[in-house]
């Protein structure tokens, strides 16, 4: 009898609960499409691309929204490049590679309008070496070591600078911004972790042994440097806002995006 009315003193608080849930339909409004601009032009063969784009609604799926039909050159002060279509809204120079101390302005015409941005190739930054650390506190999902790749440089002492990495899994690039600057570490050797949150779990993601895992690392300016930094706060929410915000853009004429030249050192080991 005493687990019959515990029973149902249990059904009627679940019940109590579900007649207290309210669907909500959020009513997000369209916006109107803003350009999307992200340029990149390195000092490797091959490594000089802009993708053109618009904005999408946030009910919209994430399908690259690429626009053709643009004019897209890169300057050096004394020559013009132009960049020609391979695919919807992708714009190439095969042949054009960056080299430090240059400045280079992007120009983009689509539909009566221009956008353009400045940018500064900085002087290459070695990177030493990489090698793989373990997570002393946490494993993966199926209960195996969690490591993460180490980058080992030298910082200049003479300069400000600021670096992105990226990282590859046998192929697959790792979706997490990664940044450094030298506040705290200007003339040092730094030897950086590269950590990621794998929040879903992929087993793609996790470095495990026999990968092959590369890194780049791009030696970049502080503008460039500032839009990553916004874009992953925007992505993961700093803390501060209710709603995020569209990154900080170095593209002047009202288009979203950026336009980074920067040098390229790239690293490869196979995971023990």
């Amino acid at each position: 009898m005493k687990n019959t009315i515990k029973y149902i003193t249990i059904m009627l608080f679940a019940a109590a609960l579900s007649s207290c849930e309210k669907a909500i339909d959020l009513k997000l409004k369209d916006t109107t499409p803003q350009y999307v601009v992200e340029g990149v032009l390195t000092d490797a063969a091959g490594g000089c691309k802009v993708l053109l784009s618009k904005t999408k609604n946030f009910t919209d799926n994430n399908d690259f929204n690429g626009i053709s039909g643009a004019t897209v050159t890169i300057a050096d002060g004394s020559t013009t490049y132009p960049l020609t279509p391979t695919s919807t809204g992708v714009y190439q120079n095969s042949t054009l590679t960056g080299t430090p101390g240059h400045t280079y302005q992007l120009n983009v015409s689509i539909d009566g309008k221009s956008f353009t941005s400045s940018c500064t190739m900085l002087p290459a930054v070695p990177l030493d070496s990489i090698y793989l650390v373990k997570d002393e506190l946490q494993n993966n999902k199926d209960g195996t070591p969690r490591k993460y790749v180490t980058v080992r440089y030298q910082d200049p002492i003479a300069t400000k600078n600021y670096y992105r990495f990226v990282q590859y899994v046998n192929g697959r690039k790792e979706e997490t911004i990664m940044l450094e600057d030298d506040e705290f570490t200007n003339g040092q050797e730094v030897n950086n972790n590269l950590r990621f949150s794998n929040d879903n779990d992929n087993p793609a993601r996790d470095i495990r042994p026999g990968n092959q895992v590369t890194i780049e690392m791009m030696s970049i300016d502080q503008a460039v440097y500032k839009y990553f930094y916004s874009l992953s706060n925007s992505a993961n929410g700093d803390g501060n806002n209710a709603a995020p915000a569209n990154p900080l853009t170095n593209i002047k004429g009202g288009a979203l995006g950026y336009f980074s030249v920067h040098t390229v050192e790239r690293k490869t080991l196979i995971a023990p």
